[in-house]
């Protein structure tokens, strides 16, 4: 689609400044065809589906987001 690079650089500039926010807590980008990432949103799944809802990407009609709330065990972190 036209504009694609520029709406895919939008997109990742967007998903970076939020986790330097704190919203994001951890973002994996995913080597799929099918998945494209995976992010762990720090703020209630109603806010998460609202801020993915304006992805550019989304917006956009390239990609979709689906939102799972999830709960994580106390301590839980990746390894350093």
């Amino acid at each position: 689609m036209d504009g694609a690079d520029a709406i895919e650089l939008e997109h990742q500039r967007r998903m970076v400044s939020l986790r330097a926010e704190g919203v994001i807590a951890i973002l994996c980008p995913v080597a799929s065809d099918v998945v494209a990432g995976v992010a762990i949103m720090t703020v209630p799944a109603e806010e998460a589906a609202e801020i993915m809802a304006g992805d550019p990407c989304v917006r956009a009609g390239m990609m979709r987001c689906e939102v799972h709330p999830c709960h994580g065990f106390p301590g839980d972190a990746l390894p350093v």
